[in-house]
């Protein structure tokens, strides 16, 4: 079974979820991002062929926080098999007491430190992090801008928990230097960009490694299937289950504000507004994208092969 959704379509449903949410006002900004936009609000969805569709703040850059991890899931997949990433990603690095692994109690994703040390070369700062930048710069088609003060903030925040040493105590394994790993997890997750630069890199995985705006191959097809898959597994935070049963979208979600997501073979989506619920997920991002997946009645699980027509 096929289905060919118009491009009136698509934005049809885009504006209106931007109509419908605009004037959400509930929830809280995360209080170490200083300067964002108030009441900010915006939808990007850019298709595999390139066609971009923006509604509202689609321009406005945010951390990405947590969404750092679908970029840093790519380096990884280009530099080792899913079979190796399952084996250094899971619970049986860690030294275990009783069948039971232990995870550092730390204000940061121990996961994602782990995810960071793994990327190679070990041993090398700016090697590393020239692998994760540039990595991060041809997935989005231009280069993310650092946010300096929650840098400084989230490092802080960092070395009053002492997380190296929780780590180190907790007998939870790296593969590189923790303080290597630490810093650099710190600083790809206070990179920030725009609704649009998300959404592309969302259709770079869709487009099976292609960037529909640059043109370019970033990594080879194969690995999309497995970074979807992680995205469904680890969603947006603390909501991965009732996301994909409410969307039916793998995706992300970053402290930031944002939610970037990914339809195989059709579009990146992502949708920015800066006000948290409770679970540290935006409340606007989630509405919209919700209602886009609804109304144009959208599922990774769904059996009919979906095809755009942007002549419409």
């Amino acid at each position: 079974m096929e289905r060919t959704i118009s491009l009136t379509e698509l934005r049809g449903a885009v504006d209106e979820a931007y109509e419908l949410f605009k004037d959400e006002h509930s929830g809280s900004v995360d209080p170490r991002i200083k300067n964002t936009k108030e009441n900010a609000f915006g939808i990007s969805l850019v298709l595999t062929d390139g066609t971009v569709i923006n509604k509202g703040d689609a321009d406005v850059p945010s951390p990405i926080g947590a969404i750092s991890k679908i970029p840093a899931s790519v380096a990884l997949l280009s530099q080792m098999s899913p079979a190796d990433l399952i084996k250094k990603s899971g619970t049986c690095c860690c030294r275990c007491s009783g069948g039971k692994a232990r995870k550092p109690d730390i204000p940061l994703s121990s996961h994602g430190i782990r995810a960071v040390s793994a990327i190679e070369p070990t041993g090398d700062a700016d090697g590393k992090w020239e692998v994760i930048i540039n990595n991060m710069i041809n997935l989005i088609g231009s280069a993310p801008e650092l946010d300096d003060d929650l840098y400084k903030a989230l490092t802080e925040e960092a070395a009053k928990a002492n997380v190296e040493n929780v780590i180190a105590e907790a007998g939870y394994t790296l593969y590189d230097d923790a303080p290597i790993a630490i810093d650099l997890y710190i600083r790809q997750m206070a990179m920030t960009a725009t609704s649009e630069q998300l959404a592309t890199m969302c259709a770079t995985i869709a487009a099976d490694g292609r960037n529909p705006k640059t043109g370019e191959h970033v990594f080879d097809g194969c690995i999309s299937p497995t970074v979807t898959a992680l995205m469904v597994v680890h969603g947006p935070h603390k909501e991965a289950k009732p996301w994909m049963v409410a969307t039916g979208l793998p995706a992300k979600s970053g402290f930031g504000g944002a939610i970037a997501g990914v339809l195989p073979g059709v579009f990146g989506i992502a949708a920015y507004s800066p006000e948290l619920n409770e679970a540290g997920v935006s409340i606007k991002a989630a509405q919209a994208i919700r209602h886009i997946m609804q109304k144009l009645q959208l599922s990774v699980f769904a059996s009919a092969k979906v095809s755009t027509d942007t002549t419409k």
